[in-house]
């Protein structure tokens, strides 16, 4: 269903923009020869690529009123991603129309047709639009290599994640560039097209967006502050957890919900799940496994009493499934939502079978020791698939153990290879996909 979700609103945003510019074309505006339909191509491939990267950074602004329609603000960042390839796509076709004619005819390559005389213009005194012309047709060029830089920054996954998140930073300061190169070159005759309205709402909602994350305005209504009341790292699987004190409003959170939390360094926020329940205690559990650069130093850089920032919460992992049971599994630090649904589960009790797995390469007794006894407590069915001892957790072996699977809904939490193995293998035996729910949680 998710990523049914997902694609269909990617589908709709990029088909949308496409089929409203076709419609604003003249009937004959794709004929009219080769420099005329280059013309038309390059305005069409422009007002593609600056819509879906508008729709792209109003998304980065994490408005939370598309949450349930998008299933969740990690679905938000896949589609965030997706539009930030689609729109880099139409603006290579853009930049390569606009320059293409020139690079062919100066290597002889192709034989391109003179262009045709066209009426010089009249001035009529002072136009800031004719006067903004050049400036914003080399702005706009200076704008689209940067472009190109960052987003291969983004995408090349050794490049430090602290190093990309600066980086992108910059991101809405081209945006707004790439806004007034628009604005200022585009033919004025397309506002009042089908698709001028469209665009110059997303260029308005985008430009909005766009100053809020200059400003570092993103979440500020759901930032809480408090500090760091517990530390407790665990050897065995080097995952640590730290128990936070709020000492401000928090709305509360489900089972399965994430936070950007920061610790007051030098690092920016960075999203974890939570890893308890909430019982209006002012109290925020979160298991932090020492994955890359940042988190491997977290143990040994934070302190009791230091200073948090906590902004959430955010996903929709929250257990709400058709079926009368359920599946939980767990990749590595991926259970901890589900270590926030045991808790809940305490309180709340549970009618509903459910079975646990937990599949990781470094079981640590210590922290498998309060799972366990809220598996019990609750009634859940918990397996341990210890990687080192016996295998990845496959279909095959999770068959054994639940025969009736395909009855069940399927909560996945993990590496997101593992997520696809098991979702594929699950599809393919015959589950709905609307039964499989994934966190698709990726910051680039």
């Amino acid at each position: 269903m998710q990523f049914t979700r997902l694609t269909t609103t990617f589908a709709f945003a990029v088909v949308g923009l496409a089929g409203l510019w076709l419609l604003s074309l003249a009937p004959d505006a794709l004929s009219q020869g080769f420099w005329a339909t280059r013309t038309t191509l390059v305005y069409g491939s422009g007002v593609l690529a600056l819509g879906l990267m508008s729709v792209g950074v109003i998304l980065a602004a994490r408005p939370l009123w598309f949450e349930t329609a998008l299933g969740g603000l990690d679905k938000f960042y896949r589609l965030h991603k997706w539009l930030g390839l689609a729109a880099l796509g139409f603006a290579i076709a853009h930049f390569v129309l606009r320059k293409g004619p020139s690079w062919l005819s100066e290597l002889g390559l192709f034989a391109v047709p003179p262009k045709p005389p066209h009426a010089k213009e009249v001035a009529t005194g002072f136009d800031l639009f004719r006067e903004l012309k050049h400036p914003a047709a080399e702005i706009g060029e200076w704008a689209f290599y940067l472009l190109l830089a960052l987003v291969a920054l983004a995408l090349w996954k050794r490049f430090p994640y602290k190093y990309f998140f600066k980086t992108h930073r910059l991101m809405p300061a081209i945006y707004l560039v790439l806004v007034f190169h628009a604005v200022i070159l585009i033919d004025r005759s397309y506002w009042l097209r089908p698709l001028g309205p469209v665009l110059a709402l997303l260029l308005m909602a985008g430009t909005l967006a766009a100053l809020i994350a200059l400003f570092r305005k993103i979440g500020l209504s759901r930032r809480a502050s408090g500090s760091i009341a517990k530390l407790a790292l665990y050897d065995g699987n080097q995952v640590l957890d730290v128990e936070i004190r709020l000492e401000t409003t928090w709305p509360g959170h489900q089972a399965g919900q994430f936070a950007f939390v920061n610790f007051d360094d030098v690092e920016d926020a960075h999203p974890f799940t939570i890893s308890s329940a909430w019982h209006d205690d002012g109290l925020l559990l979160f298991s932090i496994k020492g994955l890359g650069d940042y988190t491997r130093t977290l143990a040994g850089n934070l302190h009791l009493g230091q200073g948090v920032v906590v902004e959430g919460p955010y996903g929709r992992f929250n257990f709400e499934g058709a079926s009368h049971r359920q599946i939980w599994i767990g990749g590595g630090v991926g259970v901890t939502p589900f270590i926030a649904r045991l808790r809940q589960l305490a309180r709340v009790g549970r009618t509903d079978p459910v079975d646990l797995f937990y599949a990781t390469n470094a079981p640590d007794p210590a922290f498998l020791a309060p799972i366990r006894q809220l598996a019990e407590q609750t009634g859940v069915a918990f397996h341990l698939v210890d990687g080192s001892q016996a295998g990845r957790l496959t279909l095959e072996s999770l068959t054994v153990m639940v025969p009736d699977w395909k009855q069940a809904d399927v909560w996945f939490c993990g590496p997101r290879g593992f997520g696809v193995a098991m979702r594929s293998a699950m599809l393919a035996q015959g589950l709905p996909t609307s039964r499989f729910h994934q966190e698709l949680f990726e910051m680039r």
